[in-house]
């Protein structure tokens, strides 16, 4: 690997895992290099997948940067969109990515990935974040409650300016990290 995608260890609680950091179309997207390199930095693989949309918000260098691995934003013949990866992270999940998840949607590499993962029974986990107004949304909120129901786990937004934002990266690193270790019994 070049030196300059190295990133420092902090942990090997990762150590072995594969992460797939599926991020959204939203301003929260700005994040995701620096959320990928903090799960690196615990020993994970991170492999990222994004929407249509998310380039609007950050580049697609950015993410190879913070994944030290290609970006998939595409359906192709290769089939990225079967989940090889332990773990699933939508980071961010905005309104249209989470209602077109519940509602069975794949029609992009991101949500295409999160099908696969759930009908593997792969953890999945949605970081919600949005303007407050459309996280009030009452259909999202009802998606949202059915979560678990599904399998999927939400770690719940900052609520601020009005706001759901994206929680803290070290805060979203802990859940995951925390949920593996109940998962083995540590």
């Amino acid at each position: 690997m070049n030196e300059d995608l190295r990133v420092e260890t902090l942990g090997n609680q990762l150590q072995e895992k594969s992460i797939a950091l599926c991020v959204s179309g939203g301003i929260a997207a700005i994040e995701a290099p620096k959320l990928a390199r903090h799960f690196r930095r615990y020993g994970a693989v991170v492999g990222i997948y994004v929407s249509p949309n998310t380039y609007e918000f950050v580049g697609k260098a950015s993410l190879q940067w913070g994944s030290g691995k290609e970006v998939i934003d595409k359906l192709s013949g290769n089939a990225e969109h079967i989940c090889l990866e332990d773990i699933v992270v939508v980071a961010p999940a905005t309104l249209n990515t989470i209602n077109k998840i519940f509602t069975g949607i794949a029609d992009n590499a991101l949500t295409t990935l999160v099908a696969s993962a759930l009908g593997m029974k792969k953890p999945v986990y949605l970081c919600p974040t949005m303007h407050s107004s459309l996280y009030e949304n009452p259909f999202l909120k009802e998606n949202l409650q059915k979560a678990e129901k599904y399998g999927l786990k939400i770690i719940p937004p900052r609520l601020s300016e009005g706001k759901a934002k994206l929680p803290r990266i070290d805060y979203i690193v802990k859940c995951i990290i925390n949920d593996m270790g109940e998962k083995n019994g540590s």
